[in-house]
């Protein structure tokens, strides 16, 4: 400042070249910017002691500033993927391209489904030119993985686009192999072979509920003419359970409304209507197409739903009927050393009236069906456990556990929410194994039977 004064001395004494109040200002104007200079250093000291996070990509530099209390990081670059700093995405509304056309006309293009357990939406497209905008490329079974749209899709911090394969059907109807294991997710029935978690028949919500409510038609008022009811089309199953029926048809009464050895008429041979049925019969053959493991569908979904008691065939884990019904709530034929030990103790149940019922002991319980059907999978479980116990198959090792019971892709966007894309992306898939592992062989029920029969034979 006196370097100023001197230098400005000669200049005051000079009124040909300033004027005083011109000095004045100039005076005041160095002081006001010595002033912002001052402040505008302790303005970066400040920020300095906030924590930066930049983010770059191949144009631009940006730079967030956040407070040391902030838990969550978002990293969003324009027009890319939104990620935490963990990798786990934080998009709320997804594109799901339908590769194969399986969904049908109700998930056609453009059609917008609610997530709830996200809380976001994702929206059906058949149109492979949209590949750059598609998270999720959902193929029914499993193509081989080439070309066009798989070579497209990106895996990465910019950009997180996963492929997914699913399958309702046996091992012996579908594809198997390792070109399962190329896809980012595989789901199917298997509870224990699909990733992240499978995708069954069930509603584990209303299964609960199914088992828990009354029979709508009690024990006096089931058929009078026959204890059993059969409705199935597909007259060649790969396990012989037509063979099977036929014989036992022969050592007890079975109503069969379907084409397969129909002998009645009312109901259709497809799941509409056959609620209607199974529920005014004491027993429904639940049986499935081949014996494979987990392969449970809605034969037995439906025969639940009736408040009869189900027959069913499963043997050595093809599948294990443990994991989806309580204990001693179903008729199993592999307990059984004859068809005719079968049908005979099938005619003693449906005659006394305290044994029938013991196969349905589960739905005597004090819990309110109506307050249960309002409550989350979460708490319905716990309610279900008191009255089976918690240490059941069905809660510990089954379908109670393991099936969420929402859409095929809200599981997709429910599990890329939770985990990092560098964790899914580091996951080895596995390949499907082929139905001589999975499932049972050929001709297994009636097998089974002759050859017990033929045994028996032989020691006589």
């Amino acid at each position: 400042m006196l370097f100023i004064i001197r230098h400005l001395s000669p200049l005051v004494r000079s009124r040909r070249r300033f004027s005083f109040s011109l000095l004045i200002s100039v005076l005041i104007s160095i002081v006001f910017i010595l002033y912002l200079i001052d402040y505008n250093r302790q303005s970066l000291d400040l920020l300095l002691d906030q924590e930066l996070i930049q983010t770059t990509n191949k144009n631009s530099l940006l730079n967030v500033f956040i407070p040391k209390t902030t838990t969550t990081t978002v990293i969003e670059k324009n027009g890319l993927w939104a990620v935490d700093e963990k990798g786990r995405s934080l998009k709320k509304h997804f594109l799901a391209l339908d590769l194969t056309g399986f969904f049908g006309a109700g998930n056609g293009e453009g059609a917008t489904v609610q997530c709830i357990s996200s809380n976001t939406t994702f929206i059906w497209t058949r149109q492979q030119n949209r590949i750059d905008e598609v998270d999720f490329v959902i193929s029914h079974d499993a193509p081989v993985i080439t070309g066009t749209p798989f070579n497209l899709l990106k895996l990465n911090q910019e950009k997180q686009q996963y492929s997914m394969a699913f399958i309702m059907e046996s091992e012996v109807h579908s594809s198997t192999g390792d070109t399962w294991a190329k896809y980012n997710f595989k789901m199917s029935y298997n509870l224990d072979d699909s990733y992240p978690e499978p995708a069954t028949y069930f509603d584990t919500n209303t299964h609960i509920i199914d088992l828990l409510k009354p029979p709508s038609i009690p024990f006096e008022e089931k058929d009078q003419n026959a204890d059993i009811v059969w409705i199935i089309s597909n007259c060649n199953a790969q396990n012989a359970r037509q063979d099977f029926i036929r014989q036992l048809m022969k050592e007890i009464k079975i109503d069969s409304y379907g084409s397969c050895l129909n002998n009645r008429q009312g109901y259709a041979a497809r799941m509409t209507d056959n609620i209607y049925a199974y529920k005014k019969y004491k027993f429904v053959i639940a049986i499935e197409n081949s014996n494979c493991v987990d392969y449970v569908t809605e034969k037995l979904v439906k025969a639940v739903e009736s408040g009869s008691v189900p027959i069913v065939a499963g043997r050595s884990g093809r599948p294990d009927y443990r994991r989806y019904m309580p204990d001693h709530s179903y008729i199993n034929i592999f307990d059984y050393t004859s068809i005719k030990a079968l049908a005979d103790d099938l005619k003693r149940i449906a005659t006394n009236k305290a044994l029938y019922e013991s196969y349905l002991w589960f739905k005597k319980h004090d819990k309110n069906i109506t307050q249960l059907s309002t409550l989350s999978l979460d708490e319905k479980l716990k309610k279900f456990a008191d009255v089976i116990g918690s240490n059941a198959t069905m809660i510990t090792n089954g379908i109670a556990g393991k099936e969420k019971s929402e859409d095929k892709v809200c599981k997709l966007i429910r599990f890329v929410r939770q985990t990092p894309w560098q964790e899914i992306a580091a996951h080895n898939g596995t390949a499907r194994v082929n139905s001589d592992i999975a499932c049972l062989p050929v001709g297994s029920i009636i097998t089974y039977f002759n050859s017990l029969s033929s045994n028996s034979s032989q020691a006589a």
